[in-house]
């Protein structure tokens, strides 16, 4: 190994603790541990964790850059994490430390640790000097090759482990290549291998990772790698699928897959298969189903060549503990690039402690972030968040002992990340057109952290509410219009949100009112026709001939006693009546002036013959009909 950089490889071990010192009568804190999650070796673009561990009694910590203070946090736990988003080569790719505070005092700094930042310089080469598969003891050698436009003085070339990058081994290289030695080789050594070269001076960019070698050493197989879909964190019900997939092996063969669940006493499930992986379903899990699980595989020719266990993996199903409390600080809205905390609260006079809490995102069935607490409560730091981080929250929390209890789920905190507010939008029961006398609901929704809420009509302000909901009571056409709504959200009381999207409420006459004005309007008509009858003398017998009559007297807005009788159509000479009335001389209609009453008499005598017809041959003659008219 080489001792350019030796605390590469110690930060990216195991933290351990410094012994602290005195200085007089003062008791200095002891130095914390740096290291980085899941490497140093970080890709250009990808988040890493840096983590400062200390010990109990810590109430703060620091992280140091390039000697430089970059960020603070007042924390009552052992550990501090410290979150650096999609790393940049020039800003990022630097040497980083930390220190901690008890009781107002500060320790020395921690070990060095310097970041780099991959994927910028060209790929290097890489070669193994031994076949796929080794047997124990054998020494193997790893080989990397720089690319021909780099000078072997300025790099150090790392040894990485494939998945996590972590480093194993550090060189500079001779000339253009560095030789990495693997002696006695053992089964942990079996595994896949990469490499990269990285500048010994800040900023320390680092080459695109190799391609991948394998090693495997003979008598034990090869780990597998247990996975779950649709995610960890499933709703009780739902039905889980969980993978075991192995390495390829040298040949074909048939093997024998087993689940196991940590702390049973015999597996759960096993499957035999020729292809390198298989499933176990979990059909409608509930809140006991919680627990870690593992796999592992056999050759069916050989059962007592097992392989090793894969990781374990952690299921959760929520439902068991009653739902923590989930708060965004300093709010729920914020703008592009601020750091935000998502808090974790257990609920009111809960019994557990040292619970595990988990942030969940709605959409994402893995939870974001995961941390251990003795406290009531656990943050979850957002930093320099973006517009993708805005979304559905909650989180969870559950008991480190085995049967595992996870709570149910947090009341969703819906959180945004922009530079305006989000517009409402409105919405109308029963329907957006409704008749005269309806009752009409109106709903303003925003998001649920608005507190008060305003109604407008034709873009004018018409009511405000709390709750969103505003009601129209026996509306009338008056109240047609296009409606809209806004919000606040109790930052700023005078600060509201742009209107929503109009939503036009037509209130319509229902069609009997409109018949009954249409016979109202025509009955003042026939008793003005009359009146000008009466006033003006019209001969009846004209009017008789012209039809007015008959039409007037035909209205069905006149009343049954106003019209005494009468018959549209007579047949011609159909009775000696008609006869007769046609040989009688006409008497005036109208009374004249010496009348002694002095009141105006209009007879009208209608006579009609039921008689049947005697002679269908016979011609009709014009009806003539009589009515007796009395106007007071």
């Amino acid at each position: 190994m080489d001792p350019v950089v030796p605390f590469l490889l110690s930060s990216g071990g195991h933290p351990h603790n410094n012994q602290g010192g005195k200085t007089g009568d003062i008791d200095i804190p002891p130095r914390p541990t740096l290291w980085a999650v899941p490497s140093p070796m970080v890709l250009k673009g990808a988040d890493v964790i840096l983590r400062c561990q200390g010990q109990l009694g810590t109430d703060g910590f620091q992280l140091w850059k390039d000697g430089e203070l970059k960020e603070e946090r007042n924390e009552c736990w052992e550990r501090a994490e410290f979150l650096i988003r999609r790393v940049d080569d020039l800003r990022d790719a630097r040497n980083y430390s930390c220190r901690l505070r008890q009781r107002s005092l500060w320790s020395e700094p921690s070990d060095s640790l310097i970041l780099v930042v991959i994927g910028v310089l060209p790929i290097p080469f890489i070669s193994i000097s031994h076949n796929f598969l080794v047997y124990p003891g054998t020494t193997v050698t790893i080989s990397c090759e720089l690319s021909y436009q780099a000078s072997s003085q300025n790099y150090i070339v790392a040894l990485l482990e494939s998945k996590s990058l972590k480093p194993l081994q550090l060189q500079s290289p001779a000339g253009v290549q560095a030789k990495f030695s693997l002696q006695y080789v053992r089964i942990e050594d079996a595994g896949n291998y990469r490499c990269i070269y990285f500048k010994k001076t800040a900023p320390y960019t680092g080459s695109i990772p190799s391609e991948t070698v394998k090693l495997a050493v003979r008598g034990q197989l090869p780990k597998p790698t247990l996975w779950a879909q649709p995610g960890i964190v499933m709703a009780p019900g739902a039905n889980i699928t969980l993978w075991c997939s192995r390495p390829k092996l040298s040949s074909p063969k048939t093997v024998i897959f087993t689940l196991w669940k940590i702390w049973s006493q015999k597996y759960i499930l096993q499957q035999i298969s020729t292809d390198p992986w298989t499933r176990f379903l979990l059909p409608s899990v509930r809140p006991e189903d919680t627990g870690r699980y593992r796999c592992s595989y056999t050759e069916s020719s050989a059962p007592f060549g097992q392989s090793e266990f894969s990781e374990i993996l952690e299921l959760l199903v929520p439902g068991s503990l009653p739902k923590p409390t989930l708060l965004a600080l300093p709010g729920p809205l914020v703008k592009p690039g601020t750091h935000v905390t998502l808090q974790c609260q257990l609920p009111p006079k809960s019994l557990l402690w040292r619970v595990t809490f988990s942030l969940l995102k709605v959409g994402i069935p893995q939870y974001l972030q995961s941390m251990k607490s003795v406290d009531t409560s656990a943050d979850f730091p957002l930093l320099s968040v973006r517009a993708q981080d805005t979304g559905n929250y909650s989180c969870i929390y559950h008991g480190r002992m085995d049967p595992y209890q996870v709570s149910e789920s947090s009341d969703v905190l819906e959180f945004w990340v922009t530079d305006a507010l989000p517009k409402p939008s409105l919405s109308v029961w029963p329907n957006p057109e409704v008749t005269s006398g309806t009752n009409v609901t109106l709903q303003c929704q925003g998001p649920s952290w608005s507190i008060s809420f305003a109604l407008y009509k034709d873009g004018k302000l018409k009511t405000t509410g709390d709750d969103g909901q505003f009601f129209l009571t026996h509306v009338t056409s008056k109240q047609s219009g296009n409606y809209s709504c806004s919000y606040h959200t109790g930052t700023n009381g005078s600060l509201w949100t742009q209107l929503s999207d109009p939503l036009e409420i037509i209130v319509r006459v229902p069609s009997n009112i409109c018949i009954i004005l249409s016979c109202a309007a025509l009955f003042l008509l026939c008793l003005l026709l009359t009146a000008l009858f009466c006033h003006q003398h019209i001969p009846i017998a004209g009017a008789l001939h012209g039809g007015i009559l008959r039409r007037f007297f035909n209205s069905p807005c006149l009343s049954q006693g106003f019209c005494l009788s009468r018959r549209i159509e007579v047949p011609k000479e159909e009775t000696l009546d008609t006869e007769v009335a046609k040989e009688r001389p006409r008497k005036p209609l109208v009374p004249t002036a010496e009348d002694p009453q002095g009141v105006t008499y209009a007879q009208l005598n209608v006579k009609t013959l039921n008689q049947r017809q005697s002679d269908l041959k016979e011609t009709d003659t014009e009806a003539t009909i009589y009515v007796n008219v009395s106007l007071a």
